[in-house]
């Protein structure tokens, strides 16, 4: 209003001030327009994991609220274990009975074992000794005349009995003092192994009832509360890397040299002063059509690359959303080993206008 005046007035000192007060307006105006028709433009965004349980269950303990700071293998939540607890037990009592078993197979036969099966057989010696000398004196009598022949039959008998049993508890001397075979051996180890892993599995679903997280991060939303029934894979928390969010710009196709994975980036969004330094993370391998919300409608028909840039934003002043400009460093051209300075451009700026007048 007052520039207006004084151009009005038609007055020399007037109109210098005002032509140099307009043009330095217009030079700030082109210069703020010109960064951001010149960056990259995209969206910032997070890395965020929603994350949920594989089992289903009543929700006993929340660990976490919004906001928070959680770091790797940090607990966020856990479910009701009562109903496992009793099958673990089970599955450690037939482990531990298979074990003793196993281990009794190993230890072989106990002394008093031995020692019972060797009394046994001393025993039968003895009985074996007796009735051969009864049946040597049954024979005699018979020659002479004095025995029943039935009696000489039930005595012949009753040693070849004896003798039988003697050798049985030979047999069982020797499986007692060679201890258990291979396959026996074998098949006990076989049902420890079982029951080991029985036991292994339900220590693995007992695991899954508490929730740990995957990664370090920020606590941005939990979904249940306690008392609640949590279904497998239903969301629970959602964890986000706030100090590291990224943006995907898109590069015009014509425009990709220099940009490489790699490359310093800096970004600039509303509400904040000063801009952001980041890195090119990631190219991707095919091209694509300008996304509608990009502003600028002269780069709308072209192809444009997919640029994602990893920001670093420590003190967490980034939005999800926020509309982002990213300018990427570009090389430096050298001639002769000494680098180039870039040309600055020598003319009159253009005065940005508003309406037909000048701003």
């Amino acid at each position: 209003m007052i520039i207006s005046r004084m151009i009005k007035n038609r007055s020399p000192v007037g109109l210098a001030v005002g032509w140099a007060l307009a043009v330095a307006g217009a030079a700030g105006c082109t210069q703020a327009r010109a960064s951001d028709v010149d960056a990259l433009q995209g969206v910032v965004e997070y890395d965020d994991r929603v994350i949920g349980f594989e089992l289903g269950g009543r929700v006993t303990t929340v660990a976490v609220e919004r906001g928070q700071r959680v770091a790797l293998g940090a607990a966020l939540a856990q479910l009701d274990d009562g109903l496992e607890r009793p099958t673990r037990a089970l599955r450690a009592a037939e482990l531990a009975a298979a074990q003793a078993q196993a281990r009794l197979l190993r230890a072989g036969a106990r002394r008093e074992d031995l020692r019972a099966a060797e009394a046994e057989i001393a025993a039968l010696d003895a009985q074996q000794q007796t009735l051969a000398k009864n049946l040597e004196r049954e024979k005699k009598l018979q020659a002479a005349g004095a025995a029943a022949a039935a009696t000489l039959d039930d005595m012949t008998s009753d040693l070849a009995s004896t003798n039988e049993r003697r050798r049985a508890l030979d047999q069982r001397l020797k499986a007692l003092r060679g201890g258990a075979r291979s396959d026996e051996l074998d098949a006990a180890d076989a049902h420890v192994q079982a029951a080991e892993a029985a036991l292994a599995l339900v220590d693995a679903r007992l695991a899954r009832y508490a929730l740990p997280s995957p990664a370090a991060g920020d606590v941005v939303d939990v979904h249940v509360k306690t008392g609640e029934l949590a279904s497998p894979g239903s969301p629970v928390v959602t964890l986000a890397d706030l100090g590291h969010p990224f943006v995907d710009v898109f590069a015009p196709q014509a425009k990709l040299q220099g940009i490489a994975v790699g490359v310093a980036a800096s970004l600039r969004v509303d509400g904040v002063n000063e801009s952001l330094s980041g890195r090119i993370e990631h190219i991707f391998p095919h091209t694509e059509f300008t996304p509608r919300y990009l502003f600028s409608t002269s780069e709308r028909p072209n192809l444009v690359v997919r640029v994602r840039v990893r920001v670093d934003d420590p003190k967490h002043r980034l939005h999800a959303g926020v509309p982002a400009f990213v300018t990427v460093a570009q090389p430096q051209h050298t001639r002769g080993g000494a680098q180039r300075r870039p040309r600055r451009r020598v003319g009159p700026r253009r005065l940005c206008r508003r309406g037909g007048r000048v701003a």
